[in-house]
Order: structure tokens, then sequence, then C-alpha cells
């Protein structure tokens, strides 16, 4: 065996160490043995926890629990960690369909799908039905799931005709689907917003439109392309199109908290939910949504009912205050973990020059941090980072 495969598997084995002291870390907040609730000693990661598992065409999807695709952070290292730490699908960066087809390094690049961090859907985005489903083929050996980005609010993906512009075109995105479909034997999926603006939300039509063009689901983001990221996201049309599909409908948007998750699910009826925004220099963020809707589930545990601690506020816990549970050094520990991958799947130059934002994003609200925080964006190798 070569010295890279010895070199990646010592790494897996370290962020399983974590996976055991962040189980630790949150059975102590929640009063409550995880271990003994999800048969800990045969997990080799948290995503192969089966709650409410889902399928995806041929492709089963363990719980609810999926990180969200997002531009320069999905990659490699990222879907490793989400997966290990709970997440039952990831999803790349997006790769640009004429990338592919014109064979671009980068493009390929974000495609590239290791062992570690599947089930994995490849993202493409573009705006030629006839492009993406032979860019589709190029990335479909590796890709468990192939899915088109059609709601990404970024104007220089918007000037393209691609992303969220392509709902301003119902016929293109059936054309699109199809296409796929007729070129492809992996699962399809899309991923949507509610409309462009407020004043044309079709979200429902368009759904059904992939629905009826063979897609195998949907990801929606509860808000329109002209809202970007602002405002809150609605669940409501969510609701309306899983009520109106048969196919898994995945919900996205402001998901944060476990609490928070499970009233998603309840309202809206989906299958799954990503969570996105959140989990930049937060890893642990799927733990702690996976173990949370794992607890909150009590009646279908009856382990859980004896292992219950006296006087515990489980909405105050679950609602995002339990981050308390995972001390600094734990945090530190695994971010210092995060870089080590991040070498070993890109150098140490650009590793530690992206963990750089990395780090910003973990601590940021922190107490004190202030007075460091310039001192992350000075970091410029592994012996920096660890001071």
């Amino acid at each position: 065996m070569n010295q890279i495969n010895e070199e990646i598997k010592s790494l897996i084995r370290q962020l399983e160490k974590k996976v055991k002291e962040l189980i630790s870390a949150f059975s102590n907040a929640y009063a409550l043995d995880f271990k003994e609730i999800i048969g800990y000693r045969s997990l080799s990661n948290l995503s192969e926890i089966r709650l409410n598992p889902f399928k995806i065409s041929n492709q089963t999807v363990n719980n609810a629990v999926i990180a969200a695709p997002m531009a320069g952070i999905s990659d490699n290292t990222y879907r490793i960690f989400a997966k290990y730490f709970g997440s039952s699908l990831t999803f790349s960066e997006m790769a640009a369909s004429f990338g592919l087809i014109y064979n671009h390094e980068r493009s390929f690049d974000i495609a590239s799908v290791t062992d570690f961090e599947r089930p994995c859907a490849v993202q493409i985005f573009g705006n030629n039905p006839d492009v993406i489903a032979e860019a589709a083929s190029l990335i479909e050996e590796n890709a468990d799931i192939v899915d088109i980005n059609m709601g990404c609010p970024v104007p220089k993906i918007l000037k393209t005709g691609s992303g969220g512009y392509l709902l301003r075109d119902p016929e293109r995105i059936r054309n699109i689907v199809k296409a796929l479909k007729q070129k492809i034997k992996k699962p399809v999926t899309v991923k949507l917003r509610l409309g462009w603006d407020e004043s044309s939300i079709n979200v429902l039509d368009i759904a059904k439109i992939a629905e009826s063009e063979g897609a195998d689901a949907v990801a929606i983001h509860g808000r329109t392309v002209k809202q970007g990221y602002s405002g809150k996201a609605d669940y409501e049309h969510i609701r309306q199109v899983k009520s109106a599909i048969k196919i898994p409908v995945i919900a996205s948007g402001d998901i944060d908290n476990a609490y928070k998750a499970k009233q998603v699910l309840d309202h809206t009826g989906c299958e799954g939910l990503m969570a996105g925004r959140v989990a930049r220099g937060n890893p642990w963020i799927f733990t702690q949504l996976l173990l949370g809707l794992l607890s909150l589930k009590a009646d279908e545990y009856p382990k859980r009912n004896s292992l219950l601690g006296k006087n515990i506020d489980y909405q105050n816990i679950i609602s995002g205050n339990d981050d308390l549970s995972i001390s600094n050094n734990l945090k530190i520990d695994i971010l210092l973990l995060y870089l080590k991958f991040l070498i070993y799947f890109k150098g140490e130059y650009k590793a530690v020059k992206e963990f750089r934002k990395i780090t910003g994003w973990a601590f940021k609200g922190k107490r004190d941090i202030s007075s460091i925080r310039n001192e992350f964006f000075k970091m410029n190798n592994f012996s920096d980072a660890e001071k």
C-alpha cells in the first residue's frame, strides 16, 4: 500500500477518535448515554445512524441531516468531516458544465470524490441541456448522484443564465432534466429556490416539472433568488411542494439547531434538510443536529427513557445553547485536524490560506476573540496555526 493511502487512513483514524469525543461531549450535555442509544461501538462514523431513512432512486440516505453545497467550502475535507460528524449525504461545490466538457482541471477537481465522503452528489451548473447532460456523463462514474444547481443567487452565475436564473425559464428546466435522464443512469436531483422574486414564486410548478421528467428528488432553499440570504426562509411553500409531489424533498434555509430542524421537518413533511452557512467553521453542527433529533424522538427509543437526566431543559439545550458542551480544546483539536486534511488534499500553502477564513468563522462572536483575530490571517504554515 502506498504512502498516500496510509496517510489518509491515519487521518481518518484520528477523525474517528474526535467523533467519539463529540459523542461523549453531547452525552454529558444532554444527560443521555448516546453510546447506548446509537449502538456506538458498531459505528465507524455518525452518518451510519439510521433515523427515518429514505431513498433517492436506488441510493439510501440514512437520516435527514444533509450538508448543503457551498461554493469555496464544500471540498473533500469539508465533506469528509460532514459525513463522519453525521451528514447522511454530501454535495460537491458547483462544477461548470462547460468546464467539464472542455476538460478544465479545476472543474474535475471539484467533481473528485473519495470513498470517505460517500454518498456524494456532484453538483453541476449551466444552462444548455445537451452540454449539462454530456458533462454529467463525464463525471457519472465518480458520482453517487448528479445534482443540477437551479437556485444559486451569485451574480456571476446568473449572468450566464445558470443557477437561479433558470427559474425564469421552466421549459429549459424541463429540457435539462429530460436530457439528463436520457443520458445517465445515476439518480438526478435539482436544487431550487422559491422563484426569481416575491412576485414570481413558481417553485411548485418547477418541482412538478422536474418530477414529471424523472428527477429523483428536489432540494428547496426557502428564499427567492433576489433575496439572496436576506430575510427569513419561508417553509410554507416547501410544505406545499412536498404535499404535491411524491419524490423526496429536502428543505434548506436557516436550519441552525436541532429544535428548528424538527420544527421544519414536522411542518413541511420533508424527508431531509440541509445545513449550509451555519456549518462554516462549525463541522460539529451535524453532530448537534443529528443527536438532537435523536434525543427529541424519545418515544421511538425506549432505552432513552431510562437514561433521561433529571431537570434537563431539552428545548433550551437543543435550540443551540449546547455549544458550550464542546470545549474550546476539543474545537481546536478538530480544527487542527481539519487543517491536516486540507494540507493532504491541497498542500500546505493553499490549505493554510483557506484555513484562515475557517478559524474566523469558528470563533466568530466568542468573548475576547477580537484581540487575536488578526493573527488568524497571518498564518502561513501548520506551525503558525498551532500557535
